[in-house]
């Protein structure tokens, strides 16, 4: 211990009250009052703590001096505190934390010991479905901003005695709390210290952005814009991330969970994809996959083929320019885009109230005069508004962003060098996520290195009874074998 409480509770007071600032914040409380003759005092921050506690503090105050008189602290707790959870403390810094943190610390004057007392009450909205992550069928639930209430909905769904909850702090001045969640006897031990190195080896003030500076902390802040760890806000994707090997970390004052290693292809998964049949679901995830191939390629291909009319065959005679403009069609596609991702942004400042009203100005208004005055062709706005509604089918967010930025580059590669532009762009962008990894795994994975039953889980639809192949092998997990042990042997024997 560097700062060991005094017994004498004046002195402690004193230190605590300098430490906390309590006569410069409003919301830094002292209570003072007597327990069986002997000062005692109740610190804590006003608005977290819950208004029960009154009652085991009132029980407590109606102590005698014969209750209390040896062993005050262990009596305290034995017999005069009924409260779930307290622990005891002697050191200084240690109880200057505890209060920041929101809990409740006792001191009784001739104890050199503090009680530390859990009554948090926590402030906490609804927690309504995730709005970028909506399923027709399933939970409704969300996440929210108390970490303690997302790792209670992953346990929920997850009762293995295995099941961790690891809370580490990060920041020296402002000590946020985030959980390394996983299961013990699945999780790949070399990914779970790596991670807690980074986390626990970082000298920063604090966390301004939550999960985001976490995902900085442990990518090493890289330059690559590839989103190495894949952002969720609910807890039945967290479960089943989980059961398949991956660790997840939630950061409270988040709605969000960061699930690592996040390979290119967990990115466009989707639980939508699993409430359907196998049929179904499989159509869906083609139709998702296809939608992220329109995304990137359409402008680009269109562009190429309509600028080298040469190379069409006559059944694709259709394509090209109907209609003159007074620029280009590589600057209009530009524009385009430029333009789509402006609305984009703009929706996202705009009230709900008034998102009906831009989306009007810019899908009609701004769409059909701007092919009138000749600024563009009317096909350049038909494929770049296929382009965008694939791109909005896409459901990782991160991972959307990202492939508009490589149809950019396409499109900037085909006005500069046409065919051969499109070719080397590709080629560099196919090699940059070639040696990218996402934690120890290749970003490309299951596509290379190749692995088909891998692969096929991507492609189609698995239903419950799949359940029993092995595991991700890219994760390295402990237990390879998601089938339950006994039934195992069980259809061994049949």
């Amino acid at each position: 211990m560097n700062n060991p409480l005094d017994k004498k509770i004046d002195k402690n007071l004193q230190m605590i009250k300098k430490e906390l600032g309590a006569d410069e914040s409003f919301d830094v409380l002292v209570r003072e009052f007597e327990i069986g003759g002997k000062k005692a005092s109740l610190i804590f921050l006003d608005g977290f703590i819950k208004d029960d506690l009154i009652i085991p503090m009132m029980k407590l105050m109606e102590s005698s001096r014969e209750d209390i008189s040896v062993k005050t602290i262990k009596k305290v707790l034995n017999n005069r505190l009924p409260y779930y959870e307290v622990e005891t403390v002697k050191d200084m810094d240690k109880v200057v934390q505890q209060v920041l943190a929101g809990p409740q610390v006792l001191i009784i004057d001739g104890s050199d010991e503090a009680i530390v007392i859990d009554g948090r009450t926590w402030l906490s909205r609804t927690p309504d479905e995730p709005e970028l992550e909506k399923a027709t069928r399933g939970p409704a639930d969300g996440f929210v901003e108390t970490m303690l209430f997302n790792v209670n909905a992953v346990r929920r769904r997850i009762r293995d005695v295995n099941f961790r909850a690891e809370v580490i702090q990060v920041g020296k001045r402002s000590k946020n709390d985030l959980a390394l969640v996983y299961i013990k006897d699945i999780i790949n031990p070399d990914l779970l210290q790596d991670v807690k190195s980074k986390l626990e080896g970082i000298d920063i003030d604090g966390l301004p952005l939550a999960d985001k500076s976490i995902e900085d902390i442990i990518t090493g802040g890289t330059l690559n814009p590839l989103p190495l760890v894949r952002y969720t806000e609910r807890p039945d994707n967290v479960a089943a991330h989980i059961l398949e090997g991956h660790l997840v970390i939630i950061v409270d004052n988040s709605p969000t969970a960061l699930v690592l290693p996040a390979p290119f292809l967990s990115h466009v998964q989707t639980l939508e994809v699993y409430r359907k049949g196998p049929v179904l679901g499989t159509y869906l995830s083609l139709m998702r996959l296809m939608a992220m191939l329109i995304s990137v390629f359409l402008p680009a291909v269109w562009l190429i083929l309509a600028t080298n009319r040469a190379l069409l065959p006559e059944y694709l005679s259709f394509i090209g320019v109907k209609e003159g403009s007074s620029i280009g069609l590589g600057i209009q596609f530009i524009l385009a885009s430029l333009g789509i991702d402006l609305i984009r942004i703009a929706s996202i400042q705009t009230p709900s109230t008034l998102a009906t009203s831009l989306s009007l100005i810019g899908a009609l208004l701004l769409g059909d005069f701007a092919v009138k005055v000749g600024l563009f062709s009317p096909e350049v706005i038909l494929y770049m508004a296929v382009a965008a509604i694939s791109n909005f089918s896409i459901p990782g967010y991160e991972i959307a962003l990202v492939l508009k930025l490589f149809r950019f580059i396409l499109l900037i590669a085909v006005i500069i060098a046409n065919i051969w532009g499109f070719a080397i762009s590709f080629s560099l962008i196919f090699l940059w996520m070639v040696f990218t990894k996402s934690f120890g795994v290749n970003y490309l994975w299951p596509i290379i290195p190749f692995n088909y039953q891998a692969l096929k889980s991507y492609m189609v639809r698995q239903t419950v009874l799949d359940l029993s192949h092995l595991r991700p092998i890219a994760l390295h997990t402990q237990d390879q074998d998601r089938a339950v042990k006994g039934d195992k042997k069980e259809a061994d024997k049949e």
